[in-house]
């Protein structure tokens, strides 16, 4: 799924760390977990969109835009990739959709 937004509550944060593709391309990913009334997923934020999540603490909500699920061994993970946009909730108040 691609182009999703949503509003989401971080329920954790681990990372960063570096991974290196099959192609030999490394990238940094932060890891973690969202919830919203739909249940739980796991949360991957890639390289450049890390610097996004400095101000933003495990128990923020946040709305992420742009946004895509993958599947990896069967688990689904939302990522914020270089084209998404990830902010608080808090500092959308006010802000038209």
């Amino acid at each position: 799924m691609e182009k999703l937004d949503l509003t989401v509550k971080i329920v954790a944060l681990k990372g960063p760390r570096k991974v290196e593709t099959s192609y030999g391309m490394t990238h940094v990913l932060l890891e973690g977990e969202v919830e919203d009334e739909s249940g739980r997923m796991d949360l991957t934020v890639w390289n450049e969109k890390i610097n996004d999540m400095k101000m933003i603490d495990t128990g923020d909500e946040v709305r992420l835009t742009n946004c895509f699920v993958t599947s990896f061994r069967g688990v689904l993970s939302l990522n914020v990739g270089r084209d998404s946009d990830i902010k608080k909730a808090i500092d959308l108040v006010g802000d038209t959709p």
